[in-house]
C-alpha cells in the first residue's frame, strides 16, 4: 500500500491516496504533484470534477476506464502492423495526463512473431517534379509519398509511392514527359472538332473526308505519352457506281 505520509509529508484523502496507489503502478511516484494537506477534505475531493482530455493515437485506439475526468485511466492498443512505443497507460492528475502520450510505429511479424521495425529511406527526386512529399530522412511502415510534375510536363507512371514491409517503397518512382503531338496530316480529310494546337497529353480530335471520300480508320484521336496519336486513319476514294453513269444514246 503507497503511504501518502511518505509522498506528500502528511495524510491525503481517500481520493489522493487512490491517484497514488495507480501511479505506483504505472511509472514514478514523482509524476504526482503534491497537495496541500491542510485544506479541507471537500477541496480535495473537487478534484474529482477535473477533466484531462481526449487524447490522440495515430494508427491506435484509446479507451477510457471512467472517461477523462480525474483518477481515469487511458489505455493504449495499436492497429495491426504497429506496435506501441511507450506507455500502454496513463493515469488522469489533477492538472493533466501523468506522463507522455505513446506512438503507434509501423512493424512486421517475423515466423517466429518478434516484431521488425521497418523504415524506408526517402525515395529519389524525379526530373521536372516536385516531390516527394511530404519530405522526411526517414519514413515508417506504409507511410505514403506523392510527386507532382511541373506545369507542362504529364506523369508517367503512379504519382504515390507506399513503405513496404521489405523497405522500399513502391512501385518505382514515376517520370515527368513533355507530351506534344504533331497536326495530324490526312490527305482529303479536315478536322471537324475537338482541340487545337498545342497537342498536349489526351488531347483529342476528330477528323472527316471530304466529299467523294471515305475514311478508313478511327476519325477521332488521342494524343498518347509518346507524342503520338491513338490512330491514323485515311481517306480513300469511293467506287464510281456503274449505274450512276450517263447512258449511251440511241441512233
Amino acid at each position: 500500500m503507497v503511504d501518502s505520509e511518505q509522498v506528500l509529508g502528511c495524510k491525503a484523502p481517500m481520493g489522493l491516496v487512490l491517484v497514488l496507489l495507480l501511479s505506483s503502478l504505472l511509472g514514478p511516484l514523482g509524476q504526482v504533484q503534491a497537495q496541500d494537506c491542510e485544506r479541507p477534505i471537500r477541496d480535495t475531493m473537487s478534484l474529482t470534477e477535473f477533466n484531462c482530455g481526449s487524447l490522440e493515437l495515430v494508427n491506435g485506439h484509446v479507451e477510457y476506464s471512467e472517461g477523462t475526468s480525474f483518477g481515469s485511466l487511458a489505455t493504449f492498443s495499436c492497429n495491426d502492423g504497429y506496435i506501441l512505443s511507450g506507455r500502454n497507460r496513463l493515469l488522469c492528475g489533477n492538472t493533466e495526463w501523468l506522463g507522455r502520450t505513446p506512438n503507434c510505429i509501423g512493424a512486421v511479424f517475423t515466423k517466429d512473431l518478434s516484431a521488425k521495425i521497418v523504415k524506408c529511406d526517402s525515395p529519389p527526386s524525379v526530373d521536372k517534379a516536385e516531390g516527394p512529399s511530404p519530405k522526411r530522412d526517414f519514413y515508417d511502415f506504409e507511410s505514403v509519398v506523392r510527386y507532382n510534375c511541373q506545369k507542362d510536363y504529364t506523369i508517367n507512371g503512379s504519382a504515390s509511392l507506399k513503405c513496404k514491409s521489405n523497405g522500399e517503397f513502391t512501385p518505382n518512382p514515376p517520370t515527368c514527359l513533355m507530351v506534344r503531338c504533331k497536326a495530324p496530316f490526312i490527305p482529303n480529310g479536315s478536322q471537324k472538332s475537338g482541340a487545337r494546337p498545342p497537342y498536349i497529353h489526351r488531347s483529342l480530335v476528330e477528323y472527316e473526308c471530304k466529299p467523294g471520300f471515305k475514311m478508313e480508320g478511327e476519325g477521332v484521336m488521342t494524343c498518347q505519352l509518346d507524342s503520338t496519336w491513338s490512330s491514323t486513319p485515311e481517306c480513300k476514294v469511293l467506287p464510281v457506281d456503274p449505274t450512276s453513269s450517263p447512258g449511251k444514246s440511241c441512233h
